[in-house]
This record gives C-alpha cells, sequence and structure tokens, in this order.
C-alpha cells in the first residue's frame, strides 16, 4: 500500500487513467488503441493527511482537471482524427462518518464539482465533409436530418467540430470492512454523476458552447452510476482485485444515439510496491464514449493497464 506520509496526490472520484485495446464499434474505423491520460493539477489536497486523522472528519482537494482521451486508428491519421479535449475546474470533499466501536468498519460520503470545456478542437460541419461549421451550408445540413437519420452514417469522422461547455456533479459513498490490524479487507464503492451541457464557459463566458442544431443532436443531460467492489488479497502474487459497473444514460439525444452504455470491468493490482498500477479487461456495450462518435454504438471487448488514483494507504503505526 501507499505510506501516507510519502504520497499526497489522490482522488476518491471519478475514473481511472487508462491504457487498452478492443475490437471496433463499426468497419468504418478500427481502433489500434486509446488512451485516458487523466491528470489533476492540485491547488489543495489533503485527503491523505486527514485520512487517518481522528480529530478531521472532512478531506477535500481543489484543482484542474485535464481530461483528454485519445485513440489511435489503424486508418491514415492526417488530418487528426477527431480527439477528444476536456479541461475543469473541480473540487471533490470526502467526510468520514464516526465509526462504531462493535463494527469494523469505514465509512465515507462524499460530493464534487467539475466545471468546464469539452471539444475536439475542430472547425468542419459535423455531417459534412464538404463545409465548414456555422456556414450557411452546414445548416442546411442539419435542417436535412430527420429523427430517422442515420447519424453514424452521415458524420463527418475527418474535422466534424463538437463543442460544449458542461458541468458535472458528483454523490460518492464507500465502506470498508476492516482487519484486525485496522486496514482494508474489502471495500465497496458508490457513485451518482449527473452532467449538464450549457453554452456558457463556468456558466459566465460566452464561448466554447454548442449550437441550437447541435444540442439536438447532442441532448443536455447524462446521468451516471458507478458500483466497485474490491477484495484484497494480501499474498505474494496479487494485491487486490476490483469489479465494476459503470453505467451512463443520455437523455434528449437525437433518436439514433443509444441512450445507454454499460462498462464491465475486472481489474488486478498485482504490485505492493506500485498498488496504484494494474491490469484490466472491460466489456463495454451501448454507445461510444468518443466526442460526437456517441452517434455510434455496439459491443467492445478490451484490455490495457490503469492507474489507482485512491488506491490504499497504509494506516500509519
Amino acid at each position: 500500500m501507499i505510506k501516507a506520509q510519502t504520497y499526497n496526490e489522490v482522488y476518491p472520484m471519478g475514473e481511472q487513467p487508462v491504457i487498452m485495446g478492443s475490437n471496433s464499434y463499426n468497419t468504418r474505423e478500427t481502433i489500434l488503441f486509446e488512451a485516458y491520460p487523466f491528470v489533476r493539477f492540485s491547488f489543495k489536497n489533503d485527503f491523505v493527511k486527514r485520512l487517518y486523522d481522528d480529530n478531521k472528519r472532512h478531506m477535500s482537494g481543489y484543482y484542474i482537471f485535464a481530461k483528454p482521451q485519445l485513440r489511435m486508428f489503424t486508418s491514415n491519421s492526417l488530418p487528426v482524427r477527431m480527439p477528444t479535449y476536456r479541461v475543469l475546474i473541480g473540487t471533490q470533499h470526502l467526510f468520514k462518518i464516526p465509526q462504531k466501536n462493535d463494527k469494523p468498519k469505514e465509512r465515507y460520503y462524499g460530493f464534487g464539482f467539475e466545471s468546464g470545456h469539452y471539444s475536439n478542437g475542430q472547425s468542419g460541419c459535423a455531417f459534412s465533409t464538404d463545409f465548414e461549421d456555422g456556414s450557411d451550408e452546414c445548416l442546411n445540413v442539419y435542417d436535412q436530418i430527420t429523427p430517422d437519420s442515420d447519424l453514424s452514417n452521415l458524420l463527418n469522422r475527418e474535422d466534424g467540430n463538437f463543442s460544449t461547455n458542461l458541468t458535472k456533479l458528483t454523490a460518492y459513498y464507500q465502506v470498508n470492512q476492516l482487519r484486525a490490524d485496522g486496514n482494508t479487507k474489502e471495500m465497496h464503492t458508490m457513485e451518482f454523476n449527473y452532467t449538464v451541457y450549457h453554452n456558457r464557459f463556468l456558466w459566465l463566458g460566452e464561448f466554447g458552447g454548442y449550437s441550437p442544431e447541435d444540442i439536438e443532436i447532442y441532448g443536455r443531460h447524462r446521468f451516471e452510476l458507478y458500483y466497485a467492489f474490491t477484495f484484497f488479497k494480501r499474498n505474494e502474487t496479487v494485491q487486490r482485485i476490483r469489479l465494476s459497473e459503470r453505467l451512463f444514460f443520455i437523455q434528449g439525444a437525437h433518436e439514433h444515439v443509444k441512450a445507454i452504455r454499460s462498462e464491465t470491468q475486472a481489474t488486478v493490482f498485482p504490485f505492493r510496491k506500485t498498488p496504484a498500477f494494474g491490469f484490466l479487461l472491460r466489456l463495454t456495450t451501448g454507445h461510444d464514449n468518443y466526442n460526437f462518435r456517441f452517434v455510434d454504438s455496439g459491443t467492445l471487448i478490451g484490455g490495457g493497464i490503469t492507474w489507482d488514483l485512491f488506491a490504499p494507504i497504509d494506516r500509519p503505526n
């Protein structure tokens, strides 16, 4: 486990950095690999410092969140194939629930808030390779989209623009079963996330938002449910194993879009000296999560590596 006195930057809420390979959503594009190289630049983070301080029940972090998603295809990558950029300002807060002496448990609840910009940095019309985004010709293309249109066939996969501002709210709950030495035996983690797309950056700036035509395709509201069960082996070959399910639901999008996405994952963290590093297998069904490619859907089986941003921390002696 991580030594509390030597490690500071942990975050209990949110997805984990991943590099993985898988099959593809369709025959139009073949995925070679994709990566989620998330990084937070902290202004303040006292989760580790306060986690085992019985006099402190509130822990928090404040940060800027750079959350890109990169996907390499086997086809020609010139121009760059619609990358994803997210830059958010965020905070997370965790609270200890007082422990009952007769029950060897730790319980926490918390909340998170993130707001910022999400786009792919492209300038073309989303559903035509012939026109610029926002042009009269591009608006005419949108006028021809009906509830029965196959958006996967229409999507401009070379330089189609995707852009919005967003705010994400998180509710968090965790229960740890403890061993006799006070360290964790098993862990149950639950999260609920609500994301709303809006035009103003941080609800203030008049830039980076969506067009009226795009929001009819996107849908403004997204919901996410997450549950994970982690158990600790504490032997020479495996440190811990995590089984998790993450469900996404899009509300109000175009009829072609598959509203639900499911990610079922098994993760093994084998190394005690590097407890944040793990290997994963993932089964994904439903819509794609790569900017405007949420109009695509299918079933993917993939595997790769990950890093746990809230790896277990040894209780100080």
